[in-house]
């Protein structure tokens, strides 16, 4: 579309028409668009430039084949992923999926997955219920029927592609079910054969792996085989029983090698990753424990430190070359890592991740001998130090060598540790940490340059998890040194990491640096709280901390993490680290949490600290001076960052940080002046930085000024003061507030002048002056009061003199301007347009699309009423004096309880207001801005006077029978939204504006009042017949006539819009809560013409949830209206009960009728009415019954239907039915065998059913 540099341009033939729908779309086309000549490839150019000479810039990032391709949260985007934005606008490939993405794709294959693992569980589940419910002879023939069945239709299925998968269930199934039976035939009496013996039972289960083993190959799939890993290990624990601990070492090392051959010999890295993983995790759990029975399985502990030492050991050695043999290989872990979204690592990282927790299950259980525990550690980090390496490509030889001669070497130092303690000053263990230590640091370093920054910062947070578990820190009284070590130790380790970020230039270490020292704390806390709550709950002894930190030194370790966060994000430059980078915004929740800044180091070093401080100062870890020394150097940093402009991120998000965190430490642990003077100190910089056109910073800053004096006034004395809390100075709090708003006032009132957008800000300085004020009332400090009356009427007349012109004279202009820009266009149409171009008009689209967007506008009728959609005038003054006169009111109420008297007055005084703002509006020819479609000063009026007959009620003397105050409301909110439609043209969209804010208000200020200790009537328990006739019967009689007039009005403008040819006045949801509204504060009559009226104008819009909600409606009239007629009433509950069915009914029908159109409305209502009819008429055991048809009928429908949100639903049904079931089965005391033989065999047939429909339709619903 581009002018060739020849042509001439031709005038606009004058009767040519002016299709603004051509020209729209035209604007639209834009793959036919030339953009050569605007110089963007310039731009391009100059910007790849920038990128290719950039130190940082890597053409071939870094890949570490050992951890794979694992989410790391501190990676550092280079701009050339796939959907990232480049400067000029172009994205230079397509956007791969980010993390909230890949959470969702594939979901359903994933879920399958799921229901046939639910499948196998279950089946396994009543296999062994079988066992014990029935008879053994019977319980053999099922359980061998159940087998039987199983390898059938695995026989049937595995051949097809559709149903492979849920043939290896059922062939798992049967397997499990073997094993099962096995174990059984131990404890049955039957024939004179059974019980069979321990060692018989280790046989047949020898057996039972083998079938296992030859099932797998003959059906090709590690799934089945994976089943014998565990099998395997638990027939070595149970050898336990008859060689003792040398036999359960000797079979745990033969079951090990057994499963790392088969994986070797299917060439499997399913088998490899759970062998290594399964194998250290068993050997953990041995070390843990005292030893347990599971069934006829003896699990006997190893006690033994050398034995476990050197089995753990071996099996390390083993696993690190099984792990390095095939670390390139796919596995289950790694695509399970994939399916969460985290990436995915490779088998080497995510098997020996997960060995690593059974490992260090053994390095706990002996935490008192560090010597023991270190050495543990030490050939750990050798043998998966020397299997990374050797992964990472260094020669195997020149890893293993040293590690197995020096292996080999150091264990016999073990076995003949009694030689070696006699001429060494360690004993044995130690011994071997020493030389150990040695050994790995010297194979390590010797290739150092081979080791990634994913891996250093993640080794760092391994060595600060084993520096927590080893080094002891106990308090001093108990002999200890306060934690001085450990935190020694760390303070090392963070200055480590720092170096290496700032010399790597690494953002992972960057976030290792700043994260590290306050996570460990938070986290160690919360999971000893958590400890010691389950166990003193339990009636067990109260194990105290087991981590004693002094406050001096603790403090100090803390401020070190200070400084070395802000040296590291200072070094990270202008881009800094942002955990939330992988976000790429394809979605509107990863664009929201990406750039929202929160995941941002900067942030993250901001919220993270100040929520560690909160929860060590409550569990006491701090005393006065040092939580103010530590809150004060996090505070300090970040502002002092921001204000020379170097920090990332929000103003007011930090400002909002730091107070709502002083805030809390106030409430809990008082200090209020010194908070007051922290936030001023905050406030303070945050704004004197700020520019005038910057009204959030100001508004949110001048309001969270006020944060700590609302603590002061609500607290009188702290729940937990701290020590050392008298020794600091002793300050008056309500001068000091008086002081601090002062300063802020002297910062804020300059700058108000220039402010375009006056309100926000204004109101926060009033309100900071009230509370100001109140604080000082309070504490009955008269030189504070009257200073601070002075500063309210000192601001006040600032504000009211010099606020309010600056704000006519723009929206004024604005106006001009465009219609100004309405006369150009204008002339430009009849001068025939020569030498220009007929194009598309965004501006005209976007004033289009607002007007589209506002309930109270319609389609413009000139340019000049469309040019002008967005300007109005916002009187601030008068929206200021109508809070406080409304706020004046309301304040009253709550002191000398509700008059009718005086919420007329204010009443009137506030239809002045609202007169006085229109009339000058109008003046001027300008609109006044609305809110939800209503003007702004009647808006405010309406809330203002609804919240005032609230707060009358709940005052002293307040009574919810005297209601005359209720009438005067209710009119006078009647009289404001006729005001409304004074003058207006478009009544059609005006009136159903005004009557929701006719109903709206009234229900509110009603539930609010009935929440509040009950100062109005409760909605549904009016009788309007009981009471005084003024102050009772009055109020309601007119409330209903106006809302059953109100209901007339609704069905009027429906009809007449109808007629002329336009969309219904109301969205589905809109019209649900209406009439929920109205159900809610009618007493009956109103209410059942309100649902009347939904579902007769929402079946005739094809209104889903109006309808729904009208459904939902109707049993609560019926209750309503209950109160003057009891016979309503008795019914009730069978009325809901069959609604509920009926429901039920329609989503079925929805298969043969083929129309899902009101299926997820019936499903919602069939739920709520259902359960809500079963608790009525109290039929308990009808629930779970309830459920598992819900589960099937929505399951199937989903399946059927292809919509996912019925399949999940039809999940959670079924869940919960399994619940209820197991609670109704265990009410007793006890769980009955036949009842939950007969649970499970419902799961497990309604799981058959929707596993065998979904993977027949997998295909269509992977299409949808």
């Amino acid at each position: 579309m581009r002018l060739s540099p020849d042509a001439v341009p031709v005038a606009r033939v004058s009767d040519e028409k002016d299709d603004r729908v051509i020209r729209e779309r035209r604007f639209k086309m834009g793959g036919n668009i030339d953009i050569d000549d605007l110089g963007l490839e310039d731009i391009r150019s100059n910007v790849s430039d920038q990128e290719s000479t950039s130190p940082n810039s890597d053409s071939t990032p870094e890949i570490d084949e050992a951890l794979g391709d694992v989410f790391d949260p501190f990676a550092e985007t280079s701009g050339t992923e796939a959907g990232a934005i480049q400067a000029d606008g172009s994205v230079l490939s397509a956007p791969e999926d980010d993390i909230v993405t890949s959470m969702a794709k594939d979901g359903e294959r994933r879920v399958n997955w799921s229901l046939m693992v639910a499948m196998i569980f279950v089946f396994s589940a009543l296999s062994v219920v079988a066992g014990t419910a029935f008879t053994p002879l019977v319980s053999l023939i099922l359980l061998l029927a159940l087998a039987v069945t199983g390898f059938t239709l695995g026989e049937r299925w595995v051949p097809n592609p559709d149903l492979h998968l849920l043939g290896v269930s059922w062939v798992i199934i049967s397997m499990k079910v073997l094993y099962g039976l096995a174990i059984e035939l131990n404890r049955w009496e039957l024939g004179g054969i059974f019980p069979i013996s321990v060692e018989a039972l280790a046989i047949l289960l020898i057996l039972l792996v083998a079938l296992n083993v030859f099932v797998a190959y003959r059906h090709d799939h590690d799934a089945i085989a994976a089943q014998a890993t565990l099998v395997l290990l638990a027939i070595g624990s149970t050898a336990g029983s008859i060689g003792g601990e040398v036999g359960v070492a000797v079979m745990i090392l033969v079951a090990t090698l057994l499963l790392h051959g088969l994986a070797l010999h299917r060439g499997s890295g399913n088998l490899a990753a759970l062998g290594v993983a399964a194998s250290n995790l068993w050997i953990g759990m041995h070390a843990v424990t005292k030893g347990f029975t599971a069934g006829s399985l003896v699990i006997e502990p190893l006690d033994t430190p050398l034995i476990l030492f050197l089995l753990l050991m071996v099996i390390t050695g083993l696993n690190a070359a099984m792990a390095a043999r095939f670390a390139r290989e796919d596995n289950w872990f790694s695509q399970g890592f994939k399916a969460a979204g985290l990436g995915q690592p490779g088998l080497w990282g995510v098997s020996i991740s997960l060995g690593m927790v059974g490992a260090l299950m053994a390095v706990a259980s002996s935490r008192e001998d560090s010597g023991f525990a270190l050495g543990m550690v030490t050939f750990l980090a050798g043998a998966f130090g020397g299997s990374y390496l050797v992964v990472r490509g260094v020669e195997k030889l020149r890893v293993a060598i040293p590690l197995l001669a020096g292996g080999m070497l150091f264990s016999l130092l073990l076995i003949f540790g009694d030689l070696t303690e006699s001429i060494s000053l360690f004993d044995r263990y130690e011994t071997f940490t020493i030389f150990a230590t040695i050994l790995t640091g010297f194979v390590m370093l010797r290739d150092q340059n081979r080791v990634t920054d994913r891996v250093l910062w993640v080794g760092s947070v391994g060595v600060l998890v084993l520096v927590v578990i080893l080094i002891p820190a106990e308090s001093k009284a108990a002999g200890g040194d306060g934690g001085l070590a450990l935190l020694a130790l760390l303070t090392t380790l963070h200055i480590g990491t720092a170096v290496l970020a700032v010399i790597r230039k690494a953002p992972s270490l960057a976030g290792a640096t700043v994260l590290l020292p306050w996570a460990w704390v938070l986290l160690q806390e919360i999971v000893i709280e958590a400890i010691r709550t389950v166990m003193i709950t339990n009636g067990w002894s109260d194990p105290g901390n087991l981590i004693e930190l002094a406050p001096i030194p603790f403090a100090v370790y803390l401020v070190i993490s200070v400084g070395l966060m802000l040296i590291v994000n200072l070094q990270m430059g202008s881009t800094g680290v942002n955990l939330a980078a992988g976000f790429l915004g394809i979605t509107e929740i990863s664009a929201s949490i990406r750039d929202s800044g929160a995941l941002q180091l900067w942030s993250m070093g901001l919220w993270l600290p100040m929520i560690t401080i909160i929860v060590m100062a409550h569990a006491g870890g701090f005393t006065a001076l040092t939580l103010l020394v530590v809150v004060g150097a996090v505070s300090a940093a970040h502002l002092g960052a921001e204000f020379v402009g170097q920090r990332l991120g929000g103003a007011v998000a930090l400002l909002a940080i730091i107070a709502v965190s002083a805030a809390m430490l106030g409430w809990k642990h008082g200090l209020d002046e010194m908070w007051v003077l922290l936030i001023l100190v905050a406030t303070g910089s945050i704004l004197y930085r700020g520019e005038p056109d910057d009204e959030p910073r100001f508004t949110n800053g001048i309001a969270l000024m006020s944060l700590p004096l609302l603590i002061a006034i609500s607290t009188n004395e702290p729940a937990r003061i701290l020590e050392a809390t008298d020794s600091l100075p002793d300050l008056d709090i309500s001068l000091t507030a008086v002081a601090s708003t002062g300063a802020v006032m002297a910062i804020y009132l300059p700058r108000a002048e220039k402010m375009e957008k006056l309100l926000k800000p204004a109101a926060a300085a009033l309100w900071l002056l009230v509370i100001t004020i109140g604080l000082s009332v309070q504490l009955n400090n008269d030189t504070a009061t009257m200073a601070g009356l002075g500063l309210f009427a000192l601001s006040s007349l600032w504000l009211v003199a010099r606020g309010e012109i600056r704000a006519e004279l723009k929206s004024i202009t604005q106006r001009d301007e465009r219609l100004a820009m309405v006369g150009r266009e204008a002339e430009v149409i009849l001068s025939g347009g020569a030498g220009g171009i007929d194009g598309y008009d965004p501006r005209r689209a976007e004033l289009e699309a607002k007007r589209k967007k506002r309930r109270d506008l319609t389609s413009a009728d000139d340019d000049a009423d469309l040019y002008t959609t967005d300007v109005s005038h916002r009187p601030t003054i008068v929206l200021l004096v109508l809070i406080l006169i409304l706020g004046a009111t309301i304040v009253w109420g709550m002191l000398f309880a509700s008059s009718p008297i005086v919420l007329l007055i204010a009443g009137v005084f506030a239809t002045l207001l609202v007169t006085i703002a229109r009339l000058r509006t109008k003046q001027l020819e300008l609109d006044l801005p609305t809110v939800l479609g209503m003007e702004m000063p009647i808006a405010y009026a309406i809330i203002g006077l609804t919240v005032a007959l609230v707060a009358g009620h709940i005052g002293p003397g307040g009574s919810n029978a005297q209601l005359l105050d209720m009438a005067v409301v209710t009119i006078l909110i009647l009289q404001f939204v006729i005001i409304s439609l004074y003058r207006q043209d478009n009544l059609l969209d005006r009136i159903p504006i005004a009557l929701d804010w006719f109903v709206l208000p009234l229900v509110l200020g009603r539930l609010l009042g009935a929440v509040m200790v009950e100062s109005l009537p409760a909605p549904f328990t009016v009788d309007p017949l009981d009471g005084d006739f003024i102050e009772w019967q009055i109020p309601w009689l007119l409330l209903e006539t106006l809302l059953i007039f109100t209901i007339g009005i609704d069905a009027m403008i429906d009809a007449r819009r109808t007629s002329v040819g336009r969309d219904s006045h109301q969205s589905s949801s809109g019209r649900g809560m209406r009439t929920l509204a109205i159900v809610m504060i009618s007493w009956g009559p109103a209410a059942i013409l309100a649902v009347a009226n939904a579902v007769f104008s929402g079946r005739k819009h094809r209104q889903v949830e109006a309808v729904g909600l009208a459904i939902l409606c109707a049993p609560l009239a019926l209750f309503s209206l209950s109160n003057i007629l009891p016979a309503i009433g008795d019914n009730l509950d069978w009325i809901i009960l069959g609604g509920g069915v009926m429901m039920l009914i329609l989503v079925g029908a929805a298969v043969p009728m083929r129309d899902g159109h009101w299926t997820m409305m019936a499903a919602v209502d069939g739920h709520i009415l259902l359960f809500t009819g079963l608790l009525s008429v109290n039929e308990a055991m009808f629930y779970p019954v309830a459920l598992f048809a819900m589960s099937t009928t929505l399951w199937v429908v989903g399946i059927l239907h292809l919509r996912r949100i019925l399949r999940v639903w039809g999940l959670v049904d079924l869940v919960l039915g399994s619940g209820v079931a197991l609670l109704m089965l265990g009410a007793s005391g006890s769980i009955n065998a036949g009842g939950l033989f007969l649970l499970l065999a419902v799961i497990g047939a309604e799981l058959a059913l929707v596993t065998w429909l979904g993977q027949r339709n997998e295909e269509a619903i992977l299409r949808d």
